[in-house]
């Protein structure tokens, strides 16, 4: 009984170390608050440099707004903020360039109509 019991001691830390490592932070680069899309920028590694997302509960992102969770590979994710706030979120897809992720995104969002500067 006593193996047990120092099993589930030993396993638990280490499931939630791995949970952890798997987080990763990307910060709000673009967002539109009329479609429900958002990108947030892409931790150093893979070619992609941003995500794009779209939010289905919880509070609306920021830009500059850190967000932490599976963002680079997950689908149907739920994300967290520095303030400990939750936010389901749809990952849609990975680009190299922001425009694209924002070009890409549905007619109804306003800001994508918007000329650059």
């Amino acid at each position: 009984m006593q193996t047990k019991h120092w099993l589930l001691a030993l396993a638990l830390p280490l499931a939630l170390t791995a949970q952890q490592a798997r987080a990763a932070q990307g910060t709000v680069t673009w967002h539109d608050p009329t479609c429900g899309f958002f990108v947030l920028s892409l931790p150093e590694g893979p070619p992609e440099r941003f995500g794009l997302y779209s939010w289905k509960s919880g509070p609306d992102p920021h830009m500059d707004q850190v967000w932490e969770g599976d963002i680079v590979d997950g689908e149907d994710i739920e994300i967290l903020n520095q303030a400990g706030e939750k936010m389901a979120v749809l990952h849609w897809a990975n680009a190299k360039d922001q425009a694209q992720l924002v070009r890409n995104t549905p007619v109804q969002c306003a800001s994508k109509w918007k000329k650059r500067k």
